[in-house]
């Protein structure tokens, strides 16, 4: 007969091994199995596997050799032994069917599947075969010459995983399990995994493995739903080089979270019974049952649940008012405690070691999995003599199988014996565990290797599978083992990192078996790269390969057969199957292949399709009947004619039932007690029972059967679906979508309908439909929330790929829900009869829907502009007819940064682009503004590399991305946005153009890190460089390595690392495209052309030779040497050794060969403890040494005048003092300053005593941005700031940039020398323009700034930036120069807005003052404190001071005070002290004490207290003022000169949550923390739950904070849900950090700055490190938002027992944050770090006072306040004027807290004082000037 497919059909191979060569052997064999199936499976049984026997009286292991004897191995001895067969069988009865369709095969015979998987190859002198080969995730793209190599690669033997089998199985009985016991698996796919799976087989132990990819709750279920008595998980695995921390994130989460549903129930009745409540038994009963129908369908739950549950009931009683408030508020309280205490899930959790997580969170019930085994070990050497493992080894095989055997034998269980059981999805919504044995199973399965692969020993299996399903467990574990084949075991994707992925592990190992779902073969089709991937690899060896798990089409057939081997065939089973069942066979011409996704039944599976029909004629091949009329009539399917596949006999590996029953499951001596069937009802009616007249097995899917026996399938006939081949039930997603309507009373949701969709790459994908709630819409924030219930619950492969609102679902008159018609109109096939619909209408919405949504997805799947990877997104744009440009954008937030996975992604993308015709030319810049590659990801440097050879992967990856781009045929240029650090330079440099923007900056920090360049820097930057500028290029390169500096764009363009910088309306983006237009028409006449062009040339030839610069001439440089040196002191000599090396490796051998050696050096590095593993951990400590100065950053005091000299003489240096005409006189390149520089042989900033350590020094004159000014200062405040910088208290300000010298200095008067571009078109300033400088910067353009300037990254001048205003020149932003105003003299118009701006913010917007109150203000003789006593008494009140002398009390009367508080009285004098530590006694008596201070005042303010206090002078002050202040009264402060550490001690009187929150100004939205419990275990805390609700109530998102676990459990029971986005126990973030976590009862005293600044610095760090970083983690991990991105809240609700201000006003959110609290706070010392407070704006709002913090003013305030002083109302009080050479002194005595002048203002150029505007300026300069001439002549 004329086959037409016949000659697209592959060669039919020769088989070895397959017994079904022929359409007559499967006749013959089919027959048989119809004729007798327990003789024809027996037959196969009795060969395939050993059985335990007897032989004359001794046990032995046998199986029945191909003469017919039975041949095996003594059970006690391992002796070998052979017997004759003499027609026994080790089974007493082959099959019974005597209960059916609870089947039992092999009856009465006893096996073990690991006996026959690992034992008896040992046996037969097999043991030094490999039994598996483990390839890691991780992969090495750079190995062997670029075509790639695993990181992790391992062979194990038979033997050893023998011996390793036998360690678990020793230490399982060591924990106390026993044969019939359960335990779990949730692990990666790693050889731990198959070592305890093993384990588990030997000693009868039932396992059931689960998916890694699954949630916490669905592994909580089935650790429940098992009885696991253990859990055994790893501490991580990689997925697409990333650690996944499968304990923290799927084990703890589901043992810690959920609670069985029959436990919590049990808890319930228990509670509610309990005398103290006092219940009816009708009660009790009542509320019982609302919540079990709560409950109803889950196997376990949250705590919330069961609350929510009970708040329902006590709703419904409540109304019917069976309990009052009073009683609703009891019971809550008493269920939730009990349900904290509930009783341990599982005895224990094993954890293997795979990733090394770090700070893995660790609890009672985990072990190390290497602790159990490492003791077995120690156990079985002793059982067997052994002195070593070495000993056990030297062994040969039957003596090593006899020594472990001392300790463990693999236990002979009954054929029927569970082996493990895997849950998989139903139709229902519920997880059915489906039961496999011992022996059936593994002897199926074996068969099923030799029909369906000609499968032999010596072969290589590689499944891509998960243990977790049922295709890892038959095929990659079992029968591999059992068939003496090698399996590959795969961590990772088989297409990760690119497609040939699969194809390279297919040639590595020398597969010749490969079995994959058809999922990833789609997903290679999507992209013609992807085939050149594969192409690259040799897949000769594979001689067959197999779909499973999911429908095939022949399109994917067909490519895998024309691109992967010939003989890729189509194999159809499931999880109860066992093993294949539908399949080609190997080698039978009779059943030829064909790209056409058929398949054939095995011999021995009786398949066929039926169709419903009640007038069928059940006439179809069957084993067995039944009686009765229970089932649907049928008919055989006709012709074509879709119907259900069926099976019409049991055979072996065929599951046994559905686990259940598990109080009746016990085992007596490897045998299931009689009378268990799992849950017999489940497994009846679920498979079997569906038919008339016959047990036939229903898998549920659709076929077409044809009349060769060859099954096209069609998927699912109900309502389970598969995405990627992952079977989920609807049902299952439709419950988690209605989920919400319980979390959430104004869910949106109406009802759901989930369906699947298909999907090019996942077969299926679901679909949900949602009709929403009445009077609701479903939004975009809803179907997030909905995603990521589906996520939490059931796991991300159930997460529907869209959400699709509809108004209603096709309905019958009954009220039954069409779910068939929706499924039929997504699939395209006909709907059916519709007559019985009530609402025809709905057909035509969903039609309309459905049509839209499948538009949207052919746009996505059509379009052409984008490819989207992890890590990068490319946009491609036409540029002339076949020519595109493609740009890739970094897609790594925050700053874009290189880890692992997003280098091997990378050398992807540039593998593809380079092979693409179309694409011209490649741009690469970074996502967002800030940076286009900002260095490696160093957390997993020091997290997740551990050895050399990890290490090594990355450089030689990163180098063969680079080195590709360089190589590449067609242009690539960089567009750098932003910082390009480390790699982010590197990954610039291999480009052959490179434009940035002209904040962009450059560098090679990687010696900060004890590091060196690893990604071709200490190659590509000395090469180009010296290509630029010859020997000056070497020097600036190494200026750059060894010196770790950055450096900017201007610099970049000048030294030759970059080529363009974009400026005006230019981006570096446009700059680039415009580029490549001009290269697609000029080609290599254009720029890019000609850059290509020589890159080309010297990467190939030029930099491939030794350079004919002189190196070692460089390195004699005298700076080079001067860093050099600086290294050694800073414990980077190594570093700086291992970059010359690299460096000079390829400097004299050529660039290849110096790549190789930097690659090695940089892997050295990584790993080196006293290498990048210290420096690492230094600089995130933030204690790393400083970097060496740079080269023109060097400053020696001892050539400073002569530099001054050359300078001034060369025009360069105005004298200090010298008239500066702006628009006449020329601006000089360089200026004096004072402030302090970098120490220039060790680069530390040489802080230390004014006196002695500001310095006079000369720096670069800046230039203007475009909205800034550059002005000439003619005066320059004095104050406090300038005194942080000299001494660098409380933070050095060299943390804010990278300069080597801090010019000090804020705010002061001077003269508009020049503008930038956007200040000069705005026209409100033009040079020469007088202005008085305020004192800060902030972010102009930031959001924030409309609300207060100051809330948008404000920096205080000279502090905080990197120059300040003691310089003759410096650049202003535009706003922050005003008008001088009014009649002011000129110093006084320099000196006053620093002081009095502080002060009208302090007054009028920090206090909001009220003419007619009280106001106490500190230091009010002078300064600012001076200045707020006028400004006050000007505004109208009543002003009382306090000062340090008589003198000064008179002095501040005078000036208008109505009295003042001499600290230096006797009375007083001991007063002034902050609140001591100690007790409550010691704090009431200091309290007291200060009465008569209290006294005084309310004398001279008849009789009250202040209204408001003003406070600067630090903590000895603060404590007094406070308690001056009466009931509502308000404290502002603004500086703290005699110490940071401020406490205070707490008024009487409370307040509620409500009233709190509203004075607080609380709004929905806002995130608020709240303490819960504090410094108790009680489980109750009624102010925390008034507090929770009154936030709650208000709509804001809720952090809570207990002290204990068992509080954390208790709030997350209450049902609060989404209103708490969670809580955080310290508790267990002690466990978690152990050490490195303080919880202080109060802040820790911090030492005298001035007098020890580096233990102060140490003290702060500690209390960062050990207290607010942890903690802030946990919570801000919680709070963090887009808008909100650290997670700071918005409020804290303090608690008035716990002294924890410190550490909450370091965490609300700056500027804008409140601490608040309710309670009474009398009787409670509290401490605050003071900075935290007043430079950050915060506020601490009390029932009885308020502090708020206050500091600099802003732009706006400065205008308001030159409104006032021009309207005579404020005072500017002359100031002292200190001559330029005596700022340093001045500075002293300021911090000698000598100073006796009220302001201070140092002179740079006003030739007299008393001058007022700039005419008089410049006549007084013209006059001196015309007096110095007279004088010279």
């Amino acid at each position: 007969m004329y086959d037409p497919a016949a000659p697209t059909r592959p060669p039919v191979p020769s088989p070895q091994v397959n017994p079904v060569r022929n359409r007559a052997d499967w006749d013959a064999m089919r027959a048989a199995v119809l004729a007798d199936p327990g003789a024809f499976h027996g037959n196969i049984a009795a060969r395939n596997l050993h059985w335990l026997m007897d032989n004359d009286g001794r046990a032995v292991w046998a199986s029945r050799a191909a003469d017919g004897a039975w041949q095996g191995w003594d059970a006690e001895t391992a002796a070998t032994v052979s017997f004759a067969d003499n027609g026994r069988m080790p089974w007493l009865r082959a099959f019974n069917a005597d209960d059916a369709p609870n089947f039992r095969w092999f009856e009465g015979g006893r096996t073990n599947a690991a006996f026959n998987e690992l034992d008896r190859h040992v046996l037969a002198g097999h043991g030094a075969e490999a039994a598996f080969i483990f390839e890691g995730d991780r992969w090495d793209l750079a190995a062997e010459n670029g075509r790639g190599a695993p990181v992790d690669c391992l062979t194990v033997s038979r033997r050893q995983l023998l011996l390793e089998a036998a360690k678990c199985a020793v230490a399982l009985q060591r924990l106390g399990l026993k044969a019939g016991d359960r335990i779990a698996l949730n692990m990666p796919n790693i050889p731990a995994q198959l070592y305890w799976t093993e384990a588990a087989k030997r000693i009868g132990v039932i396992y059931t493995p689960v998916f890694g990819g699954f949630s916490d709750k669905t592994l909580s279920d089935r650790i429940h739903d098992a009885g696991a008595r253990i859990v055994i998980t790893a501490d991580g695995g990689y997925r697409n080089a990333q650690v996944v921390p499968f304990k923290t994130a799927y084990t703890d989460p589901a043992l810690d979270n959920y609670v069985p549903v029959t436990v919590a129930l049990r808890l319930l009745e228990e509670r509610l019974g309990g005398t103290d409540l006092g219940l009816s038994d009708d009660i009790r009963a009542a509320m019982a049952g609302i919540v079990t129908a709560a409950l109803k369908g889950e196997v376990t739950v949250e705590r919330g649940d069961v609350m929510r549950g009970l708040g329902r009931a006590l709703a419904e009683l409540g109304k019917e008012s069976l309990v009052d408030a009073a009683q609703s508020a009891r019971i809550r309280i008493a269920i939730a405690e009990a349900l904290v205490a509930t009783p341990p899930r599982v005895e224990a959790v094993i954890v293997a070691t795979h990733v090394q997580v770090p700070e893995i969170v660790w609890r009672d019930r985990d072990v190390w999995g290497h602790d159990l085994t490492n003791a077995a070990l120690t156990e079985i050497l002793a059982a067997a003599g052994l002195p070593d493992e070495a000993a056990l080894h030297a062994l040969d095989d039957q003596a090593f199988v006899r020594a472990i055997w001392a300790t463990s034998k693999p236990l002979p269980v009954d054929a029927e014996f569970p082996l493990f059981f895997i849950y998989t999805s139903g139709s229902t919504g519920k997880p059915k565990g489906v039961v496999h044995v011992h022996g059936g199973y593994a002897s199926g399965i074996i068969e099923t290797m030799k029909v369906a692969f000609d499968a032999r020993p010596g072969d290589v299996m590689f499944v891509v599978a998960d243990p977790g399903w049922i295709t890892g467990q038959s095929y990659m574990i079992a029968a591999s083992l059992l068939s003496r084949v090698t399996t590959v075991l795969a961590e990772g994707s088989p297409v990760f990192p690119h497609a040939g992925r699969f194809a390279a592990m297919i040639e590595r190992h020398g597969v010749t078996i490969f079995k994959a779902g058809v999922t990833f073969l789609k997903a290679v089709m999507t992209d013609p790269q992807n085939l050149k991937d594969i192409e690259a690899y040799d897949l000769s060896n594979l001689r067959v390969a197999t779909f499973c798990a999911e429908p095939c089409s022949p399109p994917v057939q067909a490519f895998g057969m024309d691109h992967i081997t010939p003989q890729y065939i189509n194999s159809y089973w499931a999880t109860e199957h066992g093993g294949i069942a539908w399949t080609h066979f190997y080698g039978n011409g009779d059943f030829p292949l064909a790209a056409d996704a058929r398949t054939f039944p095995l011999p021995w599976i009786v398949g066929d399709v039926w169709v419903e029909d009640e007038t069928g004629d059940r006439n179809a091949t069957t084993l067995l009947t039944r009686g009765g009329t229970e089932g649907v009539n049928w008919r055989r399917a006709g012709k074509d004619e879709k119907g259900e596949i069926i099976i019409a006999a049991p055979y072996p590996y065929l599951a046994r039932t559905v686990w259940g029953d598990a109080e009746n499951f016990r085992v007596e001596n490897g045998v299931v007690t009689s009378g268990w069937a799992g849950d017999a009802g489940r497994w009846r009616d679920g498979y079997w029972a569906r038919w008339q007249g016959v047990w036939a097995y229903t898998q549920g899917d659709f076929a077409v059967q044809a009349d060769d026996d060859g099954f096209s399938l069609h998927g699912r006939s109900d309502d389970v679906i598969n995405v990627s081949g992952h079977r989920m039930g609807t049902e299952e997603i439709e419950g988690a979508i209605l989920r919400d309507k319980a979390l959430n009373p104004e869910s949106p949701v109406g009802n759901v309908l989930v369906v699947g969709a298909p999907h090019r790459e996942k077969g299926l994908t679901p679909l949900a439909f949602i009709t929403p709630a009445p009077g609701q819409i479903i939004t975009r924030d809803d179907e997030r929330r909905l995603a990521d219930l589906v996520r939490s619950e059931k796991g991300a492969v159930a997460v529907p790929g869209d959400f699709i609102t509809v108004s209603q679902f096709p309905e019958t008159r009954s009220g039954k829900y069409m779910r068939r018609m929706v499924r039929a109109l997504v699939e395209g096939t006909p709907i059916g009869d519709v007559t019985t619909l009530k609402n025809p209408e709905s057909l035509d919405e969903l039609k309309r829907v459905i049509s839209a949504w499948e538009r949207k997805q052919r746009l996505s799947e059509d379009q052409d502009i984008f490819d989207r990877y992890r890590y990068f997104r490319i946009q491609y744009n036409m540029l002339a007819p076949g020519k595109k440009v493609a740009t890739v954008f970094v897609t790594n937030p925050p700053v874009n940064a290189f880890n692992e996975r997003a280098i091997d992604e990378l050398v992807i993308v540039v593998e593809h682009l380079s092979r693409r015709d179309d694409v011209a030319a490649v741009v690469f810049t970074g996502d967002g503004t800030a940076s286009f590659v900002a260095g490696a990801d160093i957390r997993q440097f020091l997290d997740e590399i551990h050895t050399v050879e990890e290490a090594r992967v990355l450089p030689a990856n990163a180098q063969l991305a680079f080195g590709k781009i360089e190589q590449m045929g067609k242009p690539c240029i960089a567009a750098i946005q932003g910082v390009a650090l480390g790699g982010g330079m590197e990954f610039a440099l291999a480009c052959h153009y490179r434009v940035a923007e002209s904040h962009a900056r450059f560098g090679q920090p990687e010696i900060r890190l004890r590091l060196l360049p690893g990604y071709g820097g200490t190659q590509r930057l000395p090469r180009l460089l010296t290509d630029r500028r010859g020997p000056e290029g070497l020097l600036d390169a190494l200026d750059l390595i060894l010196g770790g500096r950055s450096i900017d764009a201007s610099a970049a363009l000048e030294m030759g690392a970059i080529d363009a910088i974009a400026d005006g309306a230019t981006d570096a983006l446009s700059m680039a495209h415009a580029a490549v237009r001009e290269f697609v028409r000029l080609g290599d006449t254009s720029h890019l052309g000609r850059a290509l062009a020589e890159r080309h040339k010297v990467a190939k030839t030029v930099w491939q030779q030794p350079s004919h610069i002189d190196l070692d001439h460089a390195l004699q440089d005298g700076f080079v040497q001067r860093v050099l040196g600086q290294l050694d002191w800073a414990g980077r000599g190594k570093a700086g050794e291992r970059a010359l090396d690299a460096i000079r490796t390829g400097w004299e051998q050529g660039m290849a060969a110096g790549l190789a050696r930097e690659a090695e050096l940089f892997a050295q590095a990584v790993v080196d403890p006293e290498g990048g593993k210290t420096g690492i951990r230094l600089f995130m400590d933030k204690k790393a040494p400083p970097l060496p100065v740079r080269r023109d950053g060097v400053h020696i005091e001892a050539e400073f005048d002569g530099k001054a000299r050359r300078l001034e003489a060369a025009g360069d240096l105005l004298p200090m003092g010298a008239p500066f005409f702006p628009g006449v006189t020329p601006i000089p390149g360089h200026q004096y300053g004072f402030g302090i520089a970098r120490d220039p042989d060790t680069g530390a900033p040489k802080f230390g005593p004014p006196a002695s350590h500001e310095k006079q020094l000369i720096v670069p004159t800046p230039q203007p941005e475009p909205n800034e000014a550059l002005v000439y200062l003619l005066t320059s405040e004095v104050n406090f700031n300038d005194i942080w910088a000299l001494t660098g208290i409380p933070v050095s300000p060299f943390d804010n940039h990278e300069e080597d010298v801090q010019i000090t200095g804020s705010g002061g008067l001077a003269l508009v020398a020049a503008l930038g571009s956007e200040v000069r078109g705005q026209g409100r300033l033009k040079v020469g323009d007088m202005v008085a400088v305020y004192s800060g910067t902030s972010d102009l353009l930031s959001p924030q700034a409309g609300r207060d300037p100051m809330y948008a990254d404000f920096s205080i001048q000279g502090y905080e930036t990197k120059s300040g205003s003691h310089a003759q020149f410096l650049t202003v932003q535009a706003p922050q120069l005003h008008p001088v105003p009014g009649d002011l003299t000129l110093e006084q118009a320099g000196s006053y807005i620093l002081n009095l701006g502080t002060i009208w913010r302090c007054l009028y917007t920090t206090l909001e003052i009220v003419g007619g109150k009280t106001i106490f203000i500190e230091g009010s003789a002078t300064g600012t404190g001076l200045d707020a006593l006028k400004s006050a008494k000007a505004s109208g009140l009543q002003v009382t001071g306090l000062v340090s002398s008589p003198a000064r009390a008179e002095f501040v009367k005078s000036k208008g005070a109505v009295g003042a508080l001499d600290r230096t009285d006797p009375r007083f004098k001991s007063l002034f002290t902050a609140v001591p530590d100690g007790g409550k006694a010691d704090w009431a008596a200091w309290e007291q004490a200060g009465e008569a201070l209290v006294s005084e005042y309310k004398a001279m303010n008849g009789g009250k207290l202040a209204d408001y206090a003003v406070s600067h002078a630090g903590e000895t002050a603060f404590a007094r003022s406070f308690q001056l202040l009466g009931d509502g009264g308000k404290l502002a402060f603004y500086g703290a000169s005699s110490g940071y550490h401020l406490s205070f001690m707490g008024k009487k009187g409370g307040s509620d949550p409500v009233t709190m929150l509203a004075r607080a100004g609380a709004r929905g939205g806002e995130a608020v923390l709240i303490f819960y419990g504090p410094g108790t275990t009680a489980l109750a805390d009624e102010t925390g739950l008034e507090m929770i609700e009154a936030t709650r109530a208000l709509g804001c998102r809720i952090v809570v904070v207990t002290n204990t676990d068992g509080q954390r459990e208790f709030i997350l029971s209450l049902g609060f849900e989404d209103a708490v986005a969670g809580v955080v126990s310290l508790e267990g973030i002690k466990r978690r950090e152990g050490g490195n976590f303080d919880w202080p009862d109060t802040m820790p005293r911090l030492p005298v700055a001035r007098e020890d600044i580096e233990t102060f610095r140490e003290a702060v760090r500690l209390f960062q490190d050990r207290t607010l970083k942890p903690f802030g983690n946990a919570v801000g991990k919680l709070l963090r938002s887009p808008d909100n991105p650290r997670g700071n809240p918005d409020i804290v609700l303090e608690r008035a027992a716990q002294d924890t201000l410190g550490v909450t006003t370091a965490m609300v959110k700056p500027f804008t944050g409140r601490v608040v609290y309710c309670e009474d706070m009398a009787g409670q010392r509290y401490n605050f770090y003071a900075p935290q407070v007043w430079t950050r704006q915060r506020r601490i709002v009390m029932p009885m006072a308020e502090i708020r913090g206050t500091h600099l003013c802003n732009a706006y305030e400065v205008t308001r306040m030159n409104d006032m002083i021009a309207a005579s109302i404020l005072d500017v009080t002359d100031p002292t004027v200190v001559p330029w050479e005596g700022l340093p002194e001045a500075h002293q005595s300021m911090w000698d807290n000598r100073h006796t002048g009220a302001t201070y203002i140092v002179n740079h150029a006003l030739p007299t004082m008393g001058l007022r505007g700039r005419d008089e300026l410049y006549e007084a300069w013209a006059s001196l000037s015309a007096r110095n001439e007279g004088q010279g002549e």
